[in-house]
């Protein structure tokens, strides 16, 4: 039995025996710690049924809001359980349910009537994402290809070779508590955070901050790499196309791409690329007096001088070649206004 000697005072390794009783709860107390200060985590009892007719139970929803908000299906588990029956051949079947309409309806439907049945959580939310209305920015997470996480009492060889049979390659993180001998109420957690803490050095060398900074997030050739196959091509002839609208500079500006007419400037740039795992947003500007939006692509959101000092800066996603036709025509509009 492992134990942590904390100034003197000894804690005893505690190994929960019921899984939604006792390991559940202490998930749901500490997911700030867990996801970051900006993430929502909601339990979530929900069967799936997939277009197979295979049923598939997940144990919540973690929502983290940055400026590419993510949606993580979370597995708790116990390492005493049949590894492959609750933890591989569920998300699997999870996975694979995903696929049908219906069950994404089903997921974005409970998530927002849990979000509105407590009001902290969505007053939260309406902060984190501005004037976009909640179904449709739920909507829009449950879309996205699922990324998984199991949090697990005991990571070891056995979880690690049965993830290796997963059709999504799963995050794993290792959650264990300890009990101080005389106090069995008073607790200590050991876990690393699913975001990397950086230190943020103030003028006088103090820490100023913490943010969540995965490491994809830290340079625009990490990004790049991070995401799906799919998108890299996809990105790479949006930058050829965006390229031939005329005198166009570009180059990255942290983990995002810009475009400018002519040398670069803050008057002189048309738009912006932010990349997803498997979507590219594209930042542009617009003259709400003759922008024309025919498909209605463009969120009806306005982001206040994010990239863009003039005009309105509102955004539009891509997830495949062919939408590159009709994205140049709302970037071509956002070109002739830059100077």
């Amino acid at each position: 039995m492992g134990m942590l000697l904390i100034d003197g005072v000894k804690y005893n390794l505690w190994t929960p025996e019921n899984e939604e009783e006792e390991f559940h709860p202490i998930i749901k107390e500490h997911s700030k710690e867990i996801f970051g200060k900006k993430s929502l985590y909601l339990p979530i009892e929900e069967l799936l049924v997939s277009q197979a007719g295979r049923g598939a139970m997940i144990d919540g929803i973690a929502i983290v809001f940055s400026e590419r908000p993510e949606m993580y299906v979370v597995e708790v588990e116990l390492s005493s359980h049949d590894l492959d029956k609750h933890i591989v051949e569920q998300i699997n079947r999870f996975v694979r349910a995903l696929k049908n309409p219906d069950n994404r309806k089903r997921i974005a439907d409970d998530l927002e009537e849990k979000i509105r049945s407590n009001p902290m959580d969505e007053a939260f939310v309406k902060q984190e994402i501005g004037a976009r209305e909640i179904y449709k920015f739920i909507s829009d997470l449950v879309s996205q290809p699922p990324k998984i996480v199991i949090i697990i009492e005991n990571k070891d060889a056995k979880l690690i070779e049965a993830c290796e049979n997963l059709v999504v390659s799963p995050i794993i993180k290792e959650f264990k508590t300890f009990v101080r001998e005389g106090a069995p109420t008073v607790h200590a957690h050991l876990f690393e955070p699913l975001y990397v803490i950086e230190k943020i050095s103030g003028k006088v060398g103090k820490e100023k901050g913490k943010r969540p900074l995965p490491e994809h997030y830290k340079s625009w050739e990490k990004m790049l790499a991070w995401v799906d196959d799919s998108t890299r091509d996809l990105v790479k002839e949006l930058m050829t196309q965006v390229s031939s609208l005329g005198e166009v500079n570009h180059k990255p500006s942290g983990t995002d791409y810009c475009f400018y007419k002519g040398k670069p400037s803050s008057k002189s740039i048309f738009a912006a690329l932010l990349l997803r795992k498997s979507s590219v947003a594209v930042r542009i500007r617009t003259d709400p007096t003759t922008f024309k939006d025919s498909k209605n692509w463009v969120s009806d959101k306005i982001y206040k001088g994010w990239f863009f000092k003039q005009g309105q800066e509102r955004t539009f996603d891509l997830k495949e070649k062919g939408q590159i036709p009709y994205a140049i025509e709302l970037i071509k509009q956002s070109y002739d206004l830059a100077k």
